[in-house]
């Protein structure tokens, strides 16, 4: 939510930024940032709340991000400056000057770098050294921000970040709080006025110019399409894009090893791809999905750290407590995406339903998953137990009923009413009659209980069964030409809101335990994009080619990259339950080719060719897990 803050103005006069302007760079610095004498050389001028490092006039803006004025090689000596950022663990050190700059101020530029330090010496300690030089009282490009914005939020990964220009302020005319200010609104999509407070604030006297101040807006403008995820033309999201358009503006955004592992794949169709696989499997969370959830938990506090210092300043124009109550009072948590944002007011709401439910719904098991992520305890009932169709839900402690058991005992019972909890359960498959005075117990001749020696033996054969009811839910979800209920269109459409409004959304995919959900967020995407995946031409080379696995590398990378992503969803969901294979098969076709009714005799040789594809991804897996189990041997010989 963008909340309302005045807008900033510049502390330059037009009449003087137009004067810097005019006068040579190398001129200013000589008649008035004072020489050897300049203040933002030493520490002389400044009091030690403003040294964050010790020697240098220095400031946190985050707390991951430091400002300050440039370091010098005399400095670095005395000060130990190298010391001080091990013991604050800064990793790394971005400079925004160009070399040759401000040589009038301070101590003599080194001769090999230009600077007033080597960044050797730096690196030779283990801190990263990044230089994003900006034109003396200029600005630069918009691709230049954004290379500079992804360096810095690689390099937050790492650790601790010091990013310094000559002042470390305003003043220079280019600030490197712009650039910081430029990795808020790229982190947290805040708006650039919040950005630009924020910073003021952390830093006083920071962005002061028109140039500075128009930078940010259009950095905010140029990055607001680059992060929408599903287009919708009725609404603010913008036009339907194609796959490769959709790569561009990917690749722009991403950096680091997820830039180079999907280069050619989008990262929604890989996220959704690998949930089903692992709600399938089984598994709690699919590869990356934990990386996701901590850079959301960060995301969460940088957020409210940047609120709350704007609210103690009263930077806002308006009281924002009533405006956060009518949004409470106003959200859907039973079904809405933004409780997550929330999660207090989840817990007030539901907190006391869930808890007295003696059955869950798939809807409730999602929201049980935000309760164990809160550390909430929450019961389990036995009829759970007997028709789970979902991953486990673990850090249960409470001891559930043994349905079987239960049942062996109501059918040994000898005209009682009543097990030894005291209550009469209600069991499938189990008809009780005459209640009152004598209750004969019958069982269907279809509902067969197996007799198990132990309540750990039954827990087992649970745990045999969970996969196979897994992957079959999962292959149902996949295979629905429409799916069925207004709550799941309702929450994939709130789903695709939050992919393109907020940073951390891909944390709550990771956490989505619905397959119907998630299925519906992935076909929607394929079947949103300008362009088919999969054209006329592309769907000829398929079918002509009959190599199965080989025949992909007769698409263009993105192609094979994307149909291959999802093929292999579609083998390994449907490896425990193969009677489905061939519905989400067909799926799958009309979903990357929408040709499904235009033309049958296409599709059907289209399906043959995407199922020896399958194939040779089952053969593949086997494979691969072959080779997993023998290594595992010899490493335990």
């Amino acid at each position: 939510m963008t909340l309302p803050v005045p807008m900033p103005r510049p502390s330059y006069s037009q009449a003087r930024e137009n004067l810097v302007k005019a006068i040579p760079p190398k001129i200013i610095c000589l008649l008035a940032c004072g020489g050897r004498d300049c203040r933002y050389e030493g520490p002389a001028c400044w009091r030690p709340s403003q040294q964050a490092v010790r020697g240098i006039f220095s400031t946190w803006v985050t707390d991951d991000i430091i400002a300050m004025a440039r370091p010098s090689t005399h400095l670095i000596q005395r000060y130990s400056i190298i010391e001080q950022f091990q013991r604050l663990n800064i990793k790394s050190i971005i400079n925004m000057q160009l070399p040759g700059e401000h040589g009038h101020c301070g101590p003599p530029l080194e001769p090999d770098s230009g600077f007033t330090y080597s960044p050797q010496v730096f690196m030779e300690n283990d801190i990263f050294f990044y230089n994003f030089g900006m034109p003396d009282f200029g600005v630069s490009s918009q691709m230049g921000i954004l290379d500079g914005v992804k360096v810095l939020a690689f390099a937050v990964k790492e650790g601790k970040v010091a990013v310094h220009c000559h002042a470390g302020l305003g003043r220079t005319g280019k600030s490197h709080c712009v650039l910081i200010a430029c990795y808020l609104i790229y982190t947290l999509r805040v708006s650039p006025s919040e950005a630009i407070h924020y910073v003021r604030i952390k830093r006083p006297r920071s962005i002061q110019t028109r140039a500075q101040i128009d930078l940010v807006f259009d950095f905010a403008r140029l990055l607001a399409p680059q992060l929408i995820q599903y287009p919708t033309v009725s609404r603010r999201h913008g036009f339907p894009f194609s796959l490769q358009q959709y790569l561009r503006r990917q690749n722009l955004l991403l950096h680091g090893v997820e830039a180079r592992a999907l280069r050619d794949l989008p990262k929604v169709v890989h996220f959704l791809c690998g949930r089903l696989t692992a709600l399938a499997l089984g598994r709690t969370l699919c590869p990356g999905a934990q990386a996701e959830l901590e850079r959301r938990a960060a995301i969460l506090d940088l957020t409210a750290e940047v609120r709350e210092t704007l609210v103690a300043k009263k930077v806002f124009l308006h009281v924002l407590n009533d405006q956060m109550n009518n949004r409470k009072a106003s959200l859907d948590y039973s079904s809405s995406s933004s409780s997550w944002d929330d999660p207090e007011g989840f817990l007030v709401r539901k907190r006391e339903v869930l808890l007295n439910k003696r059955s869950y719904s798939d809807s409730d098991l999602s929201k049980i998953t935000l309760f164990q992520d809160l550390d909430v305890p929450y019961p389990i009932p036995a009829e759970e137990f007997s028709r789970d169709m979902g991953p486990e839900v673990p850090g249960n402690e409470q001891k559930p009923a043994d349905p079987a058991q239960a049942a062996l005992k109501v059918e040994q019972c000898n005209g009682s009413s009543r097990t030894r909890g005291g209550s009469a359960p209600a069991l499938r498959g189990i008809n009780t009659r005459n209640i009152g005075k004598k209750t004969k117990c019958t069982a269907k001749k279809t509902t067969a209980f197996p007799k198990f020696r132990s309540d750990a033996e039954f827990r087992r054969s649970l745990r045999s069964t969970r996969p196979v009811l897994a992957s079959q839910a999962v292959a149902k979800a996949m295979a629905q030409q429409e799916p069925t209920g207004k709550d799941v269109l309702h929450r994939a459409a709130l789903l695709q809101d939050e992919l393109n409004e907020n940073e951390y959304a891909w944390a709550i995919l990771a956490t989505e335990s619905d397959p119907a959900v998630i299925a519906t967020l992935l076909w929607t995407w394929l079947e949103k994009l300008k362009e088919p995946v999969l054209k006329a031409e592309d769907i000829g080379r398929l079918i002509s080619s009959s190599q199965g696995l080989n025949g992909l590398g007769n698409l263009q990378k993105a192609q094979e990259q994307t149909v291959s992503c999802v093929l292999r969803c579609v083998a390994q969901v449907t490896s425990l339950c193969p009677q489905l294979e061939e519905a989400v098969v067909c799926r799958a076709v009309q979903a990357l080719t929408r040709r499904l009714q235009d033309d049958s005799r296409h599709c059907t040789a289209l399906m043959k060719a995407f199922e020896a594809i399958v194939k040779g991804f089952h053969c593949h897996d086997s494979g691969t897990r072959a080779v997993s189990k023998a290594t595992k041997a010899k490493k335990n010989k």
